[in-house]
């Protein structure tokens, strides 16, 4: 049996067509290993999103130059946002790659894994169904982006949106509910322009209502909502939905409204203020989620300040926090100086993670003593790890099988990152 080896970083969007990619060997029987030493095949899923992931991607590049030239016969691919244009310079550069392919494009993928079976390379050739799905699965419906906020390459490396058709996407929500899926996360770069471009003009909203009536899915998120595209039509659907879980992902980037504009965000800092507040009215209960990035050119220490303003007031659930890295071929990257100091976007990254820390820590402690339906999504080191609706990760030691079932879980201790916990009823809830 043929082997391979699958390596991925990047977004939720990287990790669905890793997934997607896996699919495909493993139904033309290749068996994936967790090393790339004696593989057949070595798949890369790449990121570029900022300096030090691309920096990764390329010492995985030279890594497998030097085992190729111990193992000829070995294969490697590379996809993901590191493959952009200029697919021969990346050929000159990296000889030992026998496939560049675009990010998404898992059909050229499929057609030269074919084309290998077909021949014989690696001995492959046995078809087999798609195994069990996880339970907790992605679902990529919109690709592409574009908004081109300054600091960003994803447009440049992904292009511009496209939309599944709903019947698609709905089609591969009911595959992987009949595969022992339990939770969706609909995925998108701005996962709310989603059917902008189609002659039907659907919307997230319409579906989200569909994908709310397939049985078995007991859980629908979506990823990632740009500011500027919630609308009401979609708070008042996350509001009566019952499968929708009520957790965004809502990223602000900055709390200054002149940083704002050079990012190109569109919006200024009192709309997503007054967004914040009408969508947590309307939804009690909401967990939200926000990106920033500290360090952007020209960022001074006292728009640096109303960033950290904003971020105590709103109190998120979570905050990611990265530094500002240039991206080649970006508009802040052609016209914008890299002005802040390394040791500068060290600090305010380490005092937003710091100030998070505590914020975090505090709304975790509040669910102590409280009751939460956990999916449980896998066992590891002893414990059932899986997350709340509101997308807390929780932890529980039991003797019970959990795997894909819905635990009504007490919450015993809490840290800024995870709950910690114990069974309170001994049977699944409340699954339709």
């Amino acid at each position: 049996m043929p082997t391979y080896y699958l390596w991925n970083i990047g977004c939720q969007m990287n990790k669905a067509e890793s997934d997607q990619l896996a699919e495909c060997l493993d139904g033309v029987g290749y068996r994936r290993l967790a090393r790339p030493d004696d593989a057949d095949l070595v798949l890369l899923n790449t990121c570029v999103v900022r300096g030090n992931a691309e920096e990764r991607v390329r010492g995985e590049l030279s890594r497998l130059k030097g085992l190729k030239a111990l193992r000829p016969g070995m294969s490697v691919a590379v996809t993901g946002c590191f493959v952009g244009g200029g697919l021969e310079e990346l050929r000159e550069r990296f000889p030992h790659v026998d496939l560049f392919f675009p990010a998404g494009q898992v059909a050229l993928f499929r057609d030269w894994l074919s084309e290998r079976v077909a021949t014989g390379c690696h001995g492959a050739g046995v078809s087999l169904s798609a195994g069990p799905a996880a339970p907790a699965a992605y679902v990529p419906i919109i690709r592409g982006c574009n908004n081109f906020c300054s600091y960003c390459i994803v447009p440049y490396r992904r292009g511009r949106e496209i939309s599944l058709s709903p019947e698609e996407v709905v089609a591969r929500v009911q595959d992987l509910a009949g595969r022992g899926a339990r939770e969706v996360t609909l995925l998108g770069q701005n996962v709310n322009s989603y059917g902008k471009d189609l002659l039907s003009r659907a919307d997230l909203t319409d579906l989200l209502a569909q994908v709310n009536g397939v049985p078995g899915i007991e859980r629908i998120r979506f990823l990632t909502s740009h500011p500027r595209d919630v609308d009401e039509k979609f708070v008042d659907a996350m509001a009566r939905l019952d499968r929708v879980c009520k957790w965004i992902s809502l990223p602000v980037q900055a709390g200054d409204d002149r940083v704002l504009q050079a990012m190109r965000r569109g919006y200024t800092v009192e709309e997503y203020r007054r967004l914040v507040k009408r969508m947590r009215a309307r939804i009690p209960g909401l967990a939200l989620s926000t990106d920033v990035i500290v360090g952007f050119p020209g960022e001074t220490e006292a728009d640096f300040g109303r960033t950290v303003a904003l971020l105590s007031e709103l109190r998120f659930d979570t905050v990611h926090v990265a530094a500002y890295s240039v991206r080649p071929g970006t508009l802040a990257a052609r016209t914008m100086p890299d002005d802040v100091l390394p040791e500068q976007k060290g600090r305010r990254l380490q005092e937003i993670e710091e100030m998070q820390e505590r914020i975090s820590a505090e709304l975790n402690s509040s669910l102590v003593g409280k009751r939460v339906e956990v999916l449980v999504e896998r066992r590891a080191k002893g414990k059932w790890e899986g997350r709340t609706r509101t997308n807390k990760l929780v932890f529980f030691s039991d003797a019970g099988e959990w795997t894909g079932r819905l635990a009504d879980v007490e919450v015993t201790s809490a840290s800024p990152w995870s709950l910690q916990g114990k069974v309170a009823l001994r049977t699944e809830v409340g699954a339709r």
